[in-house]
């Protein structure tokens, strides 16, 4: 996971304005035909009922679960004009907005209180992550966040023997621009008030939620968003 062969050297002369438009043209006539392993352990999480929000969702068929199998009010943003289209045309209610942008949380979009709000990959596309998460904090209960850990056994050893990075992107170098290991995301919610109310490895080993700083691959964090007491 996270090497795609040929993407070392990217063509650096075509790099676009609109790169997630672009890289989601040819991909969103239709959601994904299945979910991930991480949007199985999302859904569980998720009581019925609630109000979701997806933030950076994607072709993602998760919101379009939630709404269907659980009776949820479901809600999608993303940057990508293409996958606006895809939510309303299935009847989700969604917004093109760029959450790197000042005050886009005052949106009336935004007005209404969700009970979860979901960040699945989308954090370590951002410059400040912090910035998005402390705007967002007053908008939940809870967040629902999945990350790349960073310190997996796979690209530990990679970096000993092969002596090179691992690779998180599939088009160009600026689609991941922070990384976490388990143990740092955790000193990173605490920095922020936040409490971790449960993890869980999507994929990995069978030490993944054991040992998850080694054995974890993609690691899912639900997250109190109430100051810590």
């Amino acid at each position: 996971m996270f090497y795609f062969k040929g993407t070392r050297k990217p063509n650096f002369e075509n790099i676009s304005q609109n790169i997630y438009d672009d890289f989601w043209n040819n991909k969103t006539d239709k959601f994904r035909s299945k979910l991930m392993d991480r949007e199985y352990i999302f859904i569980d999480w998720i009581k019925p009922n609630s109000r979701v929000l997806s933030i950076g969702c994607g072709n993602s068929r998760l919101l379009l679960d939630l709404k269907n199998k659980k009776n949820c009010d479901v809600y999608g943003v993303d940057i990508a004009e293409s996958i606006v289209n895809l939510l309303k045309t299935n009847n989700i209610p969604a917004k093109k907005t760029d959450v790197t942008s000042f005050g886009f949380e005052n949106d009336e979009f935004f007005a209404k209180k969700f009970d979860y709000i979901v960040m699945s990959e989308l954090l370590e596309h951002l410059v400040l992550p912090e910035k998005i998460a402390r705007s967002l904090a007053d908008k939940t209960d809870y967040f629902v966040i999945s990350l790349p850990n960073s310190a997996f056994y796979r690209y530990r050893i990679g970096l000993m023997f092969k002596g090179r990075f691992f690779t998180q992107w599939a088009c160009h170098p600026s689609e991941h621009l922070r990384y976490w290991s388990y143990i740092d995301f955790l000193d990173w919610l605490k920095a922020l008030n936040f409490n971790i109310i449960e993890f869980k490895s999507s994929n990995g080993p069978f030490l993944k939620n054991i040992w998850p700083n080694m054995f974890g691959n993609q690691i899912c964090y639900l997250v109190k968003t109430g100051l810590s007491s």
